[in-house]
């Protein structure tokens, strides 16, 4: 049944997910058919290898995205927060989701069935393109991961993980302080490590003066001098555009 409620309009969270430059009309489209969920931390939105049923536009909360691995330990491709879309990836060719998402804190979400999506979609060019550039975005981020996975050290690989843990969580250095959902297994699983070695490395950077952190709360981070040891001091693309996405919706 057709739930009448155009929020997608007013939506604090449009503006940094592909709904951000649709028209009026594929927003009270959207509003029109989607549902609202929840899900509490340790749930799972759906498993890698279920059917693909609909489109999820995560509002409040964080998921992990991950692979099984061939010996039962999951690799962690990213940490997703609000404005996130999944499902979208659905065609003739690709009816199952190639991954798991679970909630790792409590999380709400919309929902809208695909084939509702897709009939919308098809008559809106932006929210087409939209999905292109996700696809895009989607591609860079496991680029990205395999070479790291390759050729980066395990130094590299755990000062990445901080600094895109600290972009999901938006990390202001004004504030000097933000609290992950994530326990040091997962900061493993998304660095490509062990815990053993993520405990290390977190000490070392401790002592260099790079970061604090106590359980689950890090005070503070020098995110210029963790850039530098990723080898990448500069900004990537997408956490520039996450930047003025998140500056536009608190303007």
């Amino acid at each position: 049944m057709a739930i009448l409620r155009y929020d997608c309009i007013t939506c604090n969270v449009r503006s940094c997910s592909i709904l951000d430059t649709c028209g009026r009309d594929t927003l009270v489209a959207i509003s029109t058919y989607k549902q609202t969920r929840s899900l509490q931390k340790g749930e799972r939105i759906f498993s890698e290898g279920d059917p693909i049923a609909g489109i999820y536009f995560i509002k409040k909360g964080f998921l992990k995205v991950e692979l099984n691995g061939r010996q039962g330990r999951p690799l962690i491709l990213s940490i997703a927060g609000r404005g996130t879309v999944f499902g979208h990836r659905a065609d003739t060719g690709h009816t199952i989701h190639s991954c798991s998402v679970t909630a790792v804190s409590d999380v709400m979400y919309c929902f809208i069935p695909y084939d509702q999506f897709n009939e919308i979609a098809c008559k809106s060019p932006v929210l087409k393109q939209q999905i292109v550039n996700q696809y895009l975005n989607e591609l860079e981020l496991i680029e990205k991961k395999i070479v790291n996975l390759a050729h980066k050290t395990v130094r590299e690989k755990v000062a990445e993980a901080i600094l895109l843990l600290a972009d999901t969580y938006q990390y202001d250095e004004k504030k000097l302080s933000f609290r992950i959902s994530l326990c040091r297994q997962d900061i493993a699983d998304l660095a490509g490590t062990t815990k053993e070695q993520v405990s290390k490395i977190l000490k070392d950077f401790e002592k260099e003066g790079l970061l604090k952190c106590a359980a689950k709360k890090f005070s503070y981070l020098n995110t210029t001098e963790l850039r530098a040891v990723t080898g990448t001091p500069i900004l990537p693309a997408r956490v520039i555009k996450a930047i003025h996405l998140n500056k536009n919706m608190k303007a």
